[in-house]
Parts: C-alpha cells; sequence; structure tokens
C-alpha cells in the first residue's frame, strides 16, 4: 500500500484538531453527496422523457420511411421496390400518400394532414395501444373511413359515434379561380376510431384515410409520397437503413425513427447537456468546501508534516497525501450520492412518488437509469473532486514546509 494513501485514510478516518476543519470536511462532503444524487435523479428523469417520447413516436411511425430527395412524389412499382418488398427482414411494406387537407364536420372547419394507406398499416403502426374512442376501420366493404388524432377531433367536434361524415377538400391540380367549378376536390369520409398519441405534432395533424381515397382527391395514379417499413424483430435497423441507403441512390432519402424528427431529438439531447454542466456546476461550487478543508487540514497537520519530512518523506509524497484525502471525500461522497440517487430513482419507477399536476399520458413521471450515465455522473464528480484536492497542494507556499519553534 502506498505510504501516502495510507496516511490519507488515517487522517479521513480521524478527527482533526480544529473543530472547524471537521465541519468544512463535512460540508464538503455532503456538498458533494447531493451534487451526486441531483445528477442521479435529474438525468435519470430527462432519460425516461426521452424514452417516453420515443414510445410516442413509435405507436404512429414507422421504423424506416422512404422519401424522395427531390420533389413530393415517386412510383413504387419499379424492380427495386420490389426487392425491397420481398426483402426478408421487411414485414410490413405500406405505400403512403400524404397532403395538406381542409376537414370540415358539421360546420366547424380544421386544416390537417390526411394519410392515405393500405390496410397493412394498421398492422405497422400500434395504434391499437393508443386507441382513444372507436375503432381502427379504414374500410369495411360499402364504406370508407377515417382514423384522426384526438386534436384533430377536438378541433372538429367530432366522435366516432357520430353518423355525419367528415367532408375532406383539397384544392385541384393545375386549375385557376373560376366561377362557373369549383376549385378543390372534395370527398367525404365517416370517421370509426380517434387515437390519443400524447404528441400535439401527431394529435393535432393527421387524418388517416384510405390510400385509394387519397390518391383520387390528390389526383395521383399509382405515386406516393412515401413508402414505410416495418422490419423482422431482432433486424439491426441502423444496418439495414444503410443498406436501403446504397441500394436506392442519392435519389432518395431513407430515414428511421430518430431522423424522422431530427430536430426534437437534438433539442432534447441539448437540454439535458445544459442540464448536465449546470448541475455540474453545483458540484464544482461544492467542491469549493472540499478545497477548503483540504486548506485548512494542511495548517492543522502543519507539525506532522515536518515530522514526516524529517523522517525523510519528500515534499511531494507529503502533497500526496492531501490529494488522497480530498479524493478519498470526492469517492466517499461520489459512492454514497450514487447509492442514494439510484434508491430514489427506483423509489420513483415502483411507487410514483412524483406526480404529474395536470392530466398527461402518463401519471408520473418516467424515470430510467442508464448506465453509462452512472458512469458519466461518476467520472465527473470525481475529476472535479480531483481538481480541488489538487490545487490546495499546488500553490502551497514553499514557506509553509520550512520549520518553526511554534
Amino acid at each position: 500500500m502506498d505510504f501516502s494513501y495510507y496516511i490519507a485514510r488515517r487522517y479521513l478516518r480521524t478527527k482533526k484538531a480544529k473543530n472547524v476543519v471537521n465541519i468544512i470536511s463535512g460540508v464538503a462532503l455532503v456538498g458533494v453527496t447531493v451534487g451526486t444524487i441531483a445528477l442521479v435523479v435529474v438525468l435519470s428523469i430527462f432519460n425516461g422523457f426521452d424514452v417516453l417520447i420515443k414510445s410516442f413516436y413509435s405507436f404512429f411511425d414507422p421504423q424506416i420511411k422512404i422519401t424522395v430527395a427531390e420533389g413530393k412524389q415517386f412510383n413504387p412499382n419499379t424492380a427495386v421496390f420490389e426487392k425491397i418488398k420481398n426483402d426478408e427482414s421487411v414485414v410490413h411494406f405500406c405505400e403512403v400518400a400524404e397532403e395538406i387537407a381542409h376537414l370540415r364536420f358539421e360546420g366547424r372547419q380544421f386544416i390537417a394532414r390526411i394519410k392515405g394507406v393500405e390496410e397493412e398499416y394498421l398492422e405497422l403502426s400500434n395504434l391499437e395501444e393508443v386507441l382513444y374512442d372507436g375503432e381502427l376501420v379504414l374500410n369495411d366493404g360499402n364504406f370508407d373511413y377515417a382514423i384522426i388524432g384526438r386534436g384533430v377531433a377536438y378541433n372538429l367536434g367530432a366522435s366516432a359515434n357520430f353518423i355525419n361524415p367528415i367532408h375532406i377538400s383539397v384544392p385541384k391540380k393545375g386549375t385557376g379561380m373560376s366561377t362557373f367549378t369549383s376549385p378543390f376536390k372534395q370527398e367525404h369520409v365517416f370517421l370509426s376510431g380517434i387515437y390519443a398519441v400524447g404528441q400535439q405534432e401527431v394529435d393535432n395533424q393527421f387524418a388517416i384515410i384510405p390510400i385509394k381515397m387519397a390518391r383520387d382527391l390528390l389526383d395521383m395514379d399509382s405515386t406516393v409520397t412515401s413508402i414505410e417499413l416495418g422490419l423482422v424483430t431482432g433486424v439491426n435497423e441502423r444496418k439495414f437503413q444503410k443498406k436501403l441507403q446504397k441500394l436506392l441512390g442519392d435519389e432518395y432519402v431513407v430515414q428511421n425513427r430518430y431522423q424522422q424528427h431530427e430536430q426534437y431529438y437534438r433539442v432534447a439531447e441539448s437540454e439535458r447537456f445544459f442540464i448536465y454542466l449546470i448541475l455540474s456546476f453545483i458540484v464544482i461550487i461544492a467542491s469549493f468546501n472540499l478545497a477548503s478543508s483540504i486548506a485548512m487540514l494542511l495548517l492543522d497537520k502543519k507539525k506532522d508534516i515536518h515530522i514526516l519530512l524529517s523522517l525523510g518523506l519528500t515534499r511531494k509524497k507529503i502533497g500526496k497525501i492531501f490529494f488522497f484525502e480530498g479524493m478519498l471525500v470526492s469517492v466517499v461522497g461520489a459512492t454514497i450520492g450514487l447509492v442514494l440517487g439510484i434508491l430514489i430513482c427506483l423509489g420513483q419507477i415502483y411507487f410514483g412518488w412524483l406526480k404529474f399536476p395536470m392530466s398527461f399520458a402518463v401519471e408520473n413521471y418516467p424515470v430510467e437509469i442508464r448506465f453509462w450515465s452512472l458512469v458519466l455522473i461518476s467520472i465527473t464528480v470525481l475529476i472535479i473532486g480531483g481538481v480541488a484536492s489538487w490545487l490546495p497542494v499546488k500553490f502551497l507556499p514553499e514557506s509553509f514546509f520550512e520549520y518553526d519553534n511554534e
């Protein structure tokens, strides 16, 4: 065992001669512990929200989405798309026709996005898990039906129990304003179901209708605005995405779920990073007490230092004693903070202590404990503690080691 570490451990256990040193050391330990707890709890809550939001989008967004790089529409009836459709990794291949439209229901109006899909889309998506009202039906053999978001239903005042249809209007292509004919193409569709994903971006925008109706409204023959894919369980999405991009070339854009909402996820990552920085500053402020306790301990143990010098110990090794002392405080504080932080997070997961004050998609604040977050927190606290322990020793004046008769 290193002699400097041995002395530092003894100093940590024994009471100091001056009570103020004990107080400052205790405050430093508490500060490191509280800062670590804050990092664990807050970052775990952000991780929980990250998982929650991704789960919201997973109900509606496909695993892989293919769009054209230039323009809006493309023809999926080609050999390359037939090859993708028959790929053993693809379990769902869904053609989509999407556009902005005007919706009208019993005198109320709303602008939304119509999303024309095949019946297979109901298997591709997980909307049955977030069905708010009615049922998921696009066509029963006699009539076409629409499935709309809860926000769209609210703005239209519609319910799945109503028998009146929703009227959909889109501008006709290639026609100007005319006093003799309507510039809009119109269709009506009955409402079968209402979903509530929990994200306004989805719930307030989309009306899902049969793709044949969407193509009729948009004057599309067999073209689509996107292809949405569902993959076999266990398939590596990133590798398959790269494979598709290479196969399709630069004319098409292949996106995973993250890239379909890349702007949101970048903002979320930025928020988490800045919260991490702010909480790290709290640990830095707490470490000022650690630096103060090391400086006070140096004064308290000045006679011991002279004895150790007379026994042949170098100034470097004496400096290591007090550096190790500070590091031990940081390690103990970080360990206690990690344990308490994890216990608080587990309590929130299993008992739901902290609840949302208003109606939300979930009742309790989501929490997820991630191993790499704990590793990052540990490294952060130890680096800050190491710097705080090194500074008092580094800038200790040479006169401090000169022997006096006091």
